[in-house]
């Protein structure tokens, strides 16, 4: 059974193994200390089978005007069983008072499944949306 916990205190030997499942190196190969990440989001909900971390979601934001979904992940072997919808739906709820909700991630054609799940929750494209413009800078 999965258990869903919001608190921002989770040690990196849980969190390292999810984002590394993923593929987010980016993430483990620049932080000694995952758990750092969590400090300062604005919200952290995740999904637990028993002592197991299998997914977590995390936003970034003020809290009234705007929250960003910075993360989003779910161990390969616990997707499609509801816990990235559940995860979503939990942020969703919680900021519903609040003015914009934003996601960016990856447009290409490897990502289309992600994208389509965010629709699915109700998420739109900017480009669905002549008024809003997404603009962004890697480094």
């Amino acid at each position: 059974m999965i258990t869903y916990k919001t608190t921002k205190t989770i040690q990196d030997h849980d969190l390292r193994p999810l984002y590394e499942t993923v593929g987010w190196l980016s993430y483990t190969q620049a932080l000694a200390d995952l758990a750092t990440l969590l400090t300062n989001s604005q919200l952290v909900i995740s999904a637990w089978d028993n002592e197991q971390l299998v997914g977590l979601i995390r936003t970034v934001g003020d809290g009234i005007s705007i929250q960003y979904v910075q993360d989003i992940l779910i161990l390969p072997t616990y997707q499609n069983q509801g816990i990235g919808s559940q995860l979503l739906q939990k942020v969703l709820e919680a900021s519903k008072n609040i003015r914009q909700l934003v996601l960016i991630t990856d447009g290409s054609d490897e990502n289309k499944a992600a994208i389509a799940f965010y629709q699915k929750h109700g998420l739109q494209m900017f480009d669905e949306k002549p008024q809003i413009c997404g603009l962004w800078r890697v480094i």
